[in-house]
């Protein structure tokens, strides 16, 4: 395969009526996930974790992005961002989450502080002469957008965040927002996929979510498009919902914030939850869902029983969707002009990532 034979089989020139979609390749080749690695996870502002998870100094948070493990500090009041990589031999120097004065490499007790600055190598003799020759944890360019860390995870310059997006975060209101749980599941299916699914402008919901479809006035569902993000929008509808636990679920407007690559922010009534598309393989995704809600009673356990079965329909078709681009039949496909248009927009930002 000539990964860039396959890149430029997607013809981003064309208004959305007439393109078509990237080949399946984007989808299913080891190579184009290596591609991403490096032109997309590690070139683009990514979702790490909440401030809420950072209360008190010392308090931290790990996790894993692009094959890059970071650890996630709060220190005299400010938030931090290191490679969770020891300078010794590579352990990482954290596990989970917890509070401590010190990270401590677990292999031979290297002693880094919260500013990341080595402090301490047991019998180290002469190499303790060393220490400050570039041997402390290495701090990563780190963002805080409203309760959302964002890290900076490429070797380069980190860009500008997004002024518009920044201004549609800090618009939204999340101090009355309580997290409630996480849920995550693993699906068989290409993190691409997943976001496809999002970004097809409600386009599947009638069919695929019959409950959720109650709750919503899909008539009035309409997108808006950014430079690197997109916004769909919905008006609740007022109609008896069919089935008893999703009711009042739905209030007002449902928004649905994507920033591009694979962050999702979803608003509705007193809800909030994000999702994030892990890529695991070419063929798995690990999708992440943080539910929030505000402190007015509600039956959270009903609500989020409907939440997960609207997950489980998105995750049965993305399924199937990837049986068939696997299958060597499905090539290239097309689009739905009137609704998928921040799938376009998405497909565009792919290609031009790989090609920068």
């Amino acid at each position: 395969m000539n990964i860039l034979d396959e890149i430029h089989k997607f013809d981003d020139s064309k208004d959305v009526t007439d393109a078509w979609t990237p080949p399946s390749s984007w989808y299913i080749e080891k190579e184009f996930m290596n591609l991403e690695y490096e032109k997309i996870f590690k070139a683009e502002w990514m979702f790490a974790d909440f401030v809420h998870h950072l209360k008190k100094d010392g308090d931290y948070t790990t996790g894993k992005t692009a094959n890059r493990p970071y650890v996630i500090v709060k220190d005299q009041g400010v938030i931090k961002a290191y490679y969770n990589v020891c300078s010794h031999h590579g352990t990482c120097v954290a596990k989970g989450s917890g509070n401590t004065d010190k990270l401590v490499c677990p292999y031979h007790g290297w002693v880094y502080n919260l500013e990341g600055r080595l402090r301490k190598i047991p019998k180290a003799g002469s190499i303790q002469e060393i220490h400050s020759k570039g041997l402390n944890l290495k701090e990563i360019p780190l963002q805080v957008v409203g309760p959302f860390i964002f890290l900076w995870l490429g070797n380069g310059n980190p860009k500008e965040f997004s002024k518009d997006l920044l201004e549609h975060f800090n618009r939204n209101h999340y101090s009355n927002l309580n997290f409630q749980k996480r849920v995550t599941y693993e699906i068989n299916c290409n993190w691409k996929v997943f976001v496809d699914n999002y970004l097809d402008g409600g386009y599947h919901v009638p069919h695929m979510h019959p409950g959720l479809t109650t709750q919503l006035n899909l008539e009035s569902y309409y997108t808006e498009i950014y430079q690197n993000w997109s916004l769909q929008k919905c008006l609740a509808d007022k109609r008896e919902a069919v089935e008893a636990e999703v009711q009042g679920r739905v209030e007002g407007e449902a928004e649905y914030t994507w920033m591009y690559p694979n962050f999702m922010v979803n608003r509705y009534g007193d809800w909030m939850d994000t999702n994030i598309a892990v890529p695991l393989s070419p063929n798995k995704t690990l999708i992440v869902f943080d539910y929030f809600h505000t402190s007015r009673p509600y039956d959270i356990e009903a609500s989020l029983k409907a939440s997960d079965k609207v997950q489980l329909e998105d995750m049965e078709i993305c399924d199937m969707v990837q049986e068939g681009l696997n299958s060597g039949i499905y090539v290239q496909g097309v689009y739905a002009p009137q609704f998928e248009k921040p799938m376009y927009e998405f497909h565009k930002l792919l290609k031009a990532s790989f090609l920068r």
